[in-house]
């Protein structure tokens, strides 16, 4: 690398354009760290400095052939830099923007979803309070004590067919006195 230390940057750069791999090292090692105390004076965060310095020039050797002859080397490194800063801040605002939607979004739907169940079951506590006292403990002992038809039937003497009607009965009941305000 002694033998490059003599050379300019647009120099070098024109050497890592006809595939000259030891020119390329030799500007990453003049550039790098200055390019990164930029960085992390604009971003405030050692890692995220790396990555976009790292990244700056990753793209400027995918992009060595595409590039021709560069004037002023330097800045077109900084401006390079610069650039990725801000699409990287760019994005992270919007990633922000996004999070914090979805946080909001969040908070609202929770409470919604725990005022909604609330009414609602209060209003099926009610419709079961207006049930026959016979249908009622049908209904009860089906979805509280979770007891099979023939169980119900078999414990209040009755036919099955009538736990059934019973139980259909109660949910129309039931239905009919839900009050949906909410869509």
């Amino acid at each position: 690398m002694k033998a490059y230390s003599g050379y300019s940057d647009e120099h070098l750069f024109s050497l890592v354009q006809k595939g000259d791999n030891a020119a390329f090292d030799v500007l990453y090692e003049r550039f790098f760290s200055l390019l990164y105390v930029h960085a992390l004076r604009k971003l405030q965060d050692a890692q995220e400095a790396k990555d976009l310095v790292q990244e700056t020039f990753i793209t400027l050797y995918q992009k060595k052939e595409t590039l021709g002859e560069i004037e002023n080397f330097s800045g077109y490194l900084y401006v390079l830099l610069k650039n990725k800063i801000l699409n990287f801040l760019e994005k992270k605002k919007v990633r922000s923007n996004y999070l914090d939607h979805l946080d909001t979004l969040s908070i609202h739907n929770s409470t919604e979803s725990y005022v909604f169940e609330k009414e609602l079951r209060t209003q099926i506590e009610e419709g079961i309070e207006l049930l026959p006292e016979k249908m009622r403990l049908v209904f009860e002992m089906s979805r509280f004590d979770y007891l099979s038809h023939r169980e119900i039937g078999e414990k209040l003497n009755i036919s099955d067919k009538t736990v059934k009607r019973q139980i259909v009965n109660a949910l129309k009941i039931i239905r009919s006195k839900i009050n949906f305000l909410f869509f």
